[in-house]
């Protein structure tokens, strides 16, 4: 009998961080796609230049990404987390993902969060309300917004090209 071994999904991809100075640094994050919820509570950087492998808390670094995906630092009741941006510009939008205990087991918690670029409070995304939440936001231009169908659940790829293209209209205005 031949033992299996499991292949570990973890693996280093090009990417970058963004140190507490504010310096951008070229290297490689440790990414596993099974722990999807590490993404959102730290980052393990292995830097090009120096060749340091390291672990940073939200705390530490103002962001970092790989992949075409990217993480900022911001507050979440009192603790920095790191929160992926889906679209950022006049409006923004992010998911954030923590841990919770239910039933005495781990769970993953967290939501969608959408914010003006000149505001730092973030609202949280309402399921089947998406439509409502952005209707004011975006009310110079409504032909994005009502082209979003909001359902029981949350569309965020639908949700990211709606912003993306009202963010890209605003911008030429």
């Amino acid at each position: 009998i031949t033992p299996l071994i499991a292949k570990s999904q973890v693996t280093f991809v090009k990417g970058y961080m963004i140190n507490d100075k504010g310096d951008t640094l070229k290297g490689e994050v440790k990414f596993n796609p099974k722990k999807e919820y590490d993404c959102y509570n730290k980052v393990f950087f292995k830097e090009d230049v120096s060749g340091i492998q390291k672990s940073y808390k939200p705390k530490k670094v103002k962001g970092y990404g790989f992949n075409g995906q990217h993480y900022v630092s911001m507050e979440f009741e009192g603790e920095p987390k790191f929160y992926r941006v889906y679209a950022s510009g006049n409006i923004n939008m992010y998911r954030m993902m923590y841990e919770v205990i239910l039933m005495n087991k781990p769970a993953l918690g967290g939501g969608f969060f959408i914010c003006k670029s000149d505001e730092k409070n973030l609202t949280q995304v309402k399921e089947g309300k998406f439509k409502k939440q952005l209707s004011d936001w975006m009310k110079d231009n409504t032909e994005f917004i009502n082209t979003y169908e909001d359902e029981k659940t949350f569309n965020i790829e639908r949700a990211t090209e709606v912003i993306n293209q009202y963010n890209t209209w605003k911008a030429s205005h």
